[in-house]
């Protein structure tokens, strides 16, 4: 008697076993590459977050400084001035509209002045009585708020009637 016979088995197809070897190796490489391509996916998107988180650093930076030159014309434009200081004025007016060109370039929007307080856009920072306003409502803008892509890069802080 034969081995084969003793044991009982049926011999081995040396096509199948390829074919099936054959069947595992692709399915492995489609895994492989979807798994890429789910990787390139990714890493394009946090490249995206990145660039974006980095830009608003930056832009949040820069709205100090816009700040500081709404301030210094507020004041410049309250007292009376001569000849030279208004050629001077009108120098820092053009720089101060620059940077709110600049801050439009870049999607960067004001957040409008609103009557009714919203936690997602405003900070609280002071509570005051106010006949003149319902509770819950914006009695003042202490500080403009701002969005950038349509997401708030700094909220308005303001005073809210109590």
């Amino acid at each position: 008697m034969s081995e084969q016979e003793t044991t009982n088995e049926s011999p081995i197809d040396p096509v199948a076993a390829c074919q099936e070897e054959l069947l595992a190796w692709k399915d492995r490489a489609l895994r492989m590459s979807a798994d890429f391509e789910n990787y390139k996916k990714r890493t394009e998107k946090e490249k995206v977050q990145w660039a974006k988180s980095n830009q608003s650093i930056i832009l949040n930076d820069l709205l100090a400084i816009v700040d500081d030159f709404d301030r210094a014309l507020e004041q410049a434009h309250k007292h009376p001035a001569s000849a030279e200081f208004n050629s001077w004025l009108a120098g820092f007016e053009m720089t101060s509209k620059a940077l709110n060109k600049m801050l439009q370039k870049f999607d960067v929007q004001e957040i409008k002045e609103d009557q009714v307080f919203n936690p997602e856009i405003h900070e609280a920072v002071m509570q005051v009585e106010s006949p003149d306003h319902i509770s819950g409502s914006i009695v003042k803008v202490l500080q403009k708020g701002y969005t950038f892509k349509g997401e708030v890069l700094r909220p308005a802080k303001v005073s809210v009637a109590t």
